[in-house]
């Protein structure tokens, strides 16, 4: 028994070793046939001739086209090219074909031009082959050379691939049909005026899926040509998701009242498609804060609009009080769907009423200055009187100007005890030197007998401060009725006509030397200047008169009140007098610049 398990035992050990052999061999080969494929393939990569894909084109007869041997970065390093059709035929004798260099020229395709074109590029290190399958169609729409998708709703652009041929001739003409019909350029598909090798779609619909042809029309070695490059567009009816859009506010700033109410609105564009109405949302920050968390805000609607062309949205923000923390601080309003979000920004600044407070300011100070106008027009009289009552409060003692009288008074004298006379006589001393303290030099009672009346008359004048003409209706009458008014004043010795020589001295002198100011005072009704002399007239014209009234019967006195509007008038024309008799009390609303009647 121990001699049988010795012998197996020696036969396993030997079994196992043959084995071991084998596998060892086995692996030696596979190394060994590893090693021939790695040869060959290095072998053959670095072989003398490559293949390239092979490229098809459908093209248009009648239209110029290029076939391009290469395009790869060592065509420096080419040394030759050559090209042949259908595998042995040469491109020498084909018709309309011109061979330049690693471009084949077709001036233009025809249909015998169809069929397989072979260009060999050879490099120093081997060569390189292109095969071209060329596929001419007889028929007046060029068949497309690529195919484009896009999705219903979207924009989308088509180029005319031919940037070849526009090398050639910068001024070419670029012509646009959709499915051999000129395109409308003013329509939804634009072409662009700074680039037309582009049409654009604008919101591609199903009507807008066709054949799109741009046509190349260009000159070449003085002769025109046409190239032509076709895309097949097709409109996915499906929409694609749009990222949504704040339309309004994008970046606007508000001007508002603090502590007002005030609403926001924000408008959206939220996307296209089904499930974009329950995908999407809006909501409102402030200075980062979501406005659930501030008190004084709220959102009052938030409205989702699906229309024909997308969703819209539009949200209101209410502030119940305008507070300081929302003045100059960002206030955003947020659009977001499944694809994405979008954010429109609005500021609130309090409102600078500084320009309103500044008109407001001005107009009414030129309310005031046009009030205060018209009330020194109004009551100029009865200002400038107690002006002259309150300066000797306020001023120094004026200086004597050298006059004796502050007015000389000149009335028509006659036989009898006219009404001029006795205005001049009685009325006239009894309130202005009396009652006002004025000193007056009246013609006819101040002049003494025996004087040279011309010389005294003439002193006197220079020594008074006013000329007090009164005329009444009688004066008016001319003395010589058929003589010429300015002739009525010579200087007769006679007492009737010394007024005449008064107002002729007192004229002469406020006309002339400007030295004498000069006060008509009409008695008796309206005064016919057309029979006094022309001074006088001019001086009612220039100045006015004051006109005054006997008091009716029914007053106990022939004098009127002081303070009556004709007297007022007349103090106002008479010199500054500083202290005066008596201090009658004003009556408003008093007008005289001298008054007109």
């Amino acid at each position: 028994m121990r001699r049988r398990c010795l012998f197996h035992g020696r036969k396993i050990k030997h079994k196992a070793s043959n084995y071991i052999a084998k596998i060892r061999n086995i692996m030696l080969w596979e190394f060994y046939i590893c090693f021939l494929n790695m040869t060959l393939l290095l072998h053959l990569s670095l072989g003398q001739e490559h293949q390239g894909a092979v490229e098809v084109h459908h093209i248009s007869a009648g239209h110029f086209f290029q076939l391009k041997c290469s395009d790869d970065d060592d065509a420096e390093a080419r040394t030759t090219v050559t090209w042949s059709r259908g595998g042995n035929q040469t491109l020498n004798t084909t018709s309309g074909v011109d061979v330049r260099g690693e471009v084949l020229w077709f001036l233009p395709t025809h249909t015998s031009h169809n069929g397989h074109y072979t260009c060999e590029s050879k490099y120093p290190t081997g060569s390189w082959e292109m095969k071209f399958v060329l596929s001419v169609d007889p028929g007046p729409c060029p068949v497309p050379a690529e195919i484009r998708t896009v999705s219903q709703g979207m924009s989308e652009v088509v180029f005319c691939r031919q940037q070849d041929v526009l090398s050639l001739d910068p001024t070419a003409h670029i012509r646009w049909f959709k499915d051999c019909s000129p395109v409308d350029k003013h329509g939804e598909m634009i072409i662009e005026e700074d680039c037309p090798k582009r049409l654009r779609l604008v919101n591609a619909t199903e009507s807008h899926a066709g054949v799109y042809t741009c046509l190349v029309e260009f000159s070449l070695q003085g002769r025109n040509y046409t190239a032509t490059h076709s895309t097949q567009l097709k409109v996915n009816k499906e929409k694609v998701p749009l990222k949504p859009q704040v339309t309004y506010p994008r970046k606007e700033t508000f001007t508002v009242e603090p502590g007002s109410r005030v609403e926001l609105v924000c408008s959206a564009f939220l996307g296209v498609g089904e499930g974009t109405e329950s995908e999407s949302s809006m909501f409102w920050t402030v200075d980062g804060r979501h406005t659930d968390h501030i008190e004084q805000l709220n959102v009052t609607k938030t409205t989702i609009l699906p229309r024909s062309s997308g969703v819209y949205g539009r949200s209101t923000l209410s502030i119940y009080e305008v507070r300081p923390e929302f003045l100059n601080v960002t206030i955003s309003c947020i659009a977001r769907n499944a694809v994405g979000r979008d954010i429109g920004f609005l500021w609130l600044q309090p409102a600078n009423h500084s320009g309103f407070y500044t008109c407001l300011c001005l107009c009414l100070a030129f309310s005031m200055v046009v009030l205060g106008v018209a009330m020194c027009c109004l009551f100029k009289v009865d200002l400038v009187l107690a002006y002259r009552r309150l300066l000797p409060l306020v001023s120094k003692k004026r200086a004597p100007d050298g006059k004796l009288y502050d007015a000389y008074v000149s009335y028509v004298h006659g036989d009898g005890l006219s009404r001029a006379e006795m205005f001049a006589l009685q009325v006239l001393p009894e309130v202005l030197e009396r009652r006002y303290g004025y000193t007056l030099f009246v013609s006819g009672r101040d002049d003494l007998p025996g004087e040279a009346i011309h010389d005294v008359t003439s002193e006197t004048m220079r020594r008074s401060r006013r000329l007090i003409i009164i005329l009444s209706a009688q004066s008016a009458s001319p003395l010589h009725p058929k003589m010429d008014p300015e002739d009525q004043l010579p200087l007769h010795q006679s007492l009737q006509d010394r007024p005449s020589y008064d107002q002729q001295i007192g004229l002469y002198d406020a006309l002339i030397q400007n030295g004498l100011r000069v006060v008509l005072v009409e008695i008796d009704g309206k005064v016919d200047y057309t029979s006094l002399p022309k001074s006088l007239h001019y001086i009612r014209r220039k100045q006015g008169a004051l006109r005054w009234r006997r008091p009716s019967s029914g007053k106990s006195s022939s004098i009127a009140s002081p303070n009556g509007h004709f007297w007022k008038c007349l103090r106002y024309h008479m010199p500054f007098k500083p202290k005066g008799a008596l201090k009658p009390q004003p009556t408003p609303g008093v007008n005289c610049s001298i008054e007109l009647y």
